[in-house]
């Protein structure tokens, strides 16, 4: 059994609230790039071993992407522990919900994925008690 439940990268803290189940909230006043999504992968990884949970993901309302992490699919180096049942991205604005839109278009995922703007949502939609939003 997986001791630890929370560990924190240079991005942000990610943190195993219940079996099935890890959040990533993003830090303010950060630049992600394609190195710290590698971070977040092994942290997940260290966090979950070979569990492919459910995952929320919560960026701030502001929040600066590096152009190759819009440029490029990211997929964990040791796949499928980098892999989740499903992902709800709470992007906390319009314009993260955008940007996020177009980039699933670009690079979809095998996974069940939904965008909302309000981190209520996001969790309401992996509890299953709404509807799938866009992207599903």
């Amino acid at each position: 059994m997986l001791e630890e439940k929370m560990m924190e990268t240079r991005h942000a803290r990610l943190e195993r609230t219940r079996s099935g189940l890890i959040e990533v909230h993003f830090k303010p006043a950060i630049k992600l790039d394609s190195t710290g999504l590698q971070e977040l992968h092994e942290a997940k990884r260290q966090l979950c071993g070979t569990e492919q949970p459910d995952m929320l993901a919560v960026f701030p309302p502001e929040i600066e992407f590096d152009m190759s992490v819009l440029l490029s699919g990211h997929r964990p180096v040791s796949a499928p522990q980098g892999l989740v049942r499903r992902l709800a991205l709470a992007a906390s604005s319009a314009f993260n919900r955008d940007l996020a839109e177009i980039y699933f278009r670009y690079h979809p995922r095998e996974h069940d994925t939904a965008i909302f703007v309000d981190e209520a949502e996001a969790r309401a939609w992996l509890a299953g008690q709404v509807p799938v939003p866009s992207l599903s």
